[in-house]
């Protein structure tokens, strides 16, 4: 009896302590955590950028709203990244840092339109990223399903806004210097 009473004792205390510790995650759950968190630092500096150099009001404000939007995230991230003792990175990921060196070599009047292409190629990216991971269980999969929503606006926005900053482009009056 005595045993029987110290077994449940002790299977209450190891549930308990299981309950209070975070599960482990898979090498492929730490790496989403790894890669995600890259793309929302490369997402913000880009975004910095751009609040810097956007002269069109749309590009301002996608902008504007890819900085905070992806601050969330990040900040998700960082908890999740905390808990289960996975190094945070300091730096964008290696496609962000490639489209921050490009546009920062681009023309004014070109600008607009090379960060619009950049975010929809990004964010087409990310949603890949974000997808394979929603097909898993628990908790990453959780926070890429919840996450998946907004991405696809931001996908979206981004087509848009390059759609019309190029319908824009076509329509502009021909140069004084132009023969008719």
């Amino acid at each position: 009896m005595r045993r029987t009473l110290l077994a449940a004792v002790l299977l209450v205390w190891i549930g308990d302590a299981a309950m209070a510790q975070p599960m482990g995650l898979t090498r492929q759950e730490r790496n989403f955590i790894a890669e995600a968190l890259a793309d929302s630092l490369g997402e913000r500096a880009l975004g910095k950028l751009a609040q810097d150099r956007a002269e069109d009001e749309a590009v301002h404000r996608f902008a504007r709203r890819m900085v905070d939007e992806h601050e969330m995230v990040a900040d998700r991230l960082v908890g999740m990244a905390q808990r289960y003792d996975i190094p945070i990175p300091r730096e964008p990921n290696l496609t962000a840092k490639a489209h921050m060196a490009s546009l920062r070599d681009t023309p004014d009047g070109a600008f607009d339109r090379r960060y619009m292409a950049a975010e929809e190629e990004t964010h087409a990216r990310t949603i890949k990223l974000y997808t394979a991971q929603a097909e898993r269980d628990g908790e990453t999969a959780e926070f890429a399903r919840a996450t998946l929503p907004m991405l696809h606006a931001h996908f979206e926005e981004a087509r848009t806004i390059l759609a019309d900053l190029a319908r824009r482009q076509t329509q502009a009056p021909p140069s004084s210097g132009a023969s008719q």
